[in-house]
């Protein structure tokens, strides 16, 4: 592949190609490890606590909205999310037309008088 691009490089005194080094840590696996409290020591393996707070009870009330199968895609499930449903193919339907409108412009030549 040659000499990587450095400063080094465009010297004419270069001899050597120079030495790529890595410097590994170790992984601290303490500080990955949870913290023993009462609640966690209570769980079995494969259980993990479940946080109680109202932004989580909504955020699985959401989920539960989103996966029932009640028929509709999921931009359908929410009533905030079909205007912008409805605007963006609006501006899909305007965007196409405004394009063979100017294809057109382009095709035909002027006229001239």
């Amino acid at each position: 592949m040659g000499r990587p691009v450095a400063v080094e490089s465009f010297s004419r005194t270069v001899k050597e190609d120079p030495k790529i080094m890595y410097e590994f840590k170790p992984l601290q696996t303490e500080s990955l490890r949870p913290s023993s409290n009462a609640a966690s020591s209570k769980l079995g393996p494969g259980q993990y606590a479940v946080p109680n707070n109202n932004t989580y009870k909504k955020l699985m009330d959401l989920q539960t909205k989103f996966t029932t199968n009640d028929g509709k895609l999921v931009w359908q499930k929410m009533p905030k999310d079909m205007p912008l449903y409805y605007l963006s193919i609006g501006l899909v339907v305007f965007g196409t037309l405004l394009s063979f409108h100017a294809l057109h412009k382009l095709a035909s030549p002027p006229k001239n008088d």
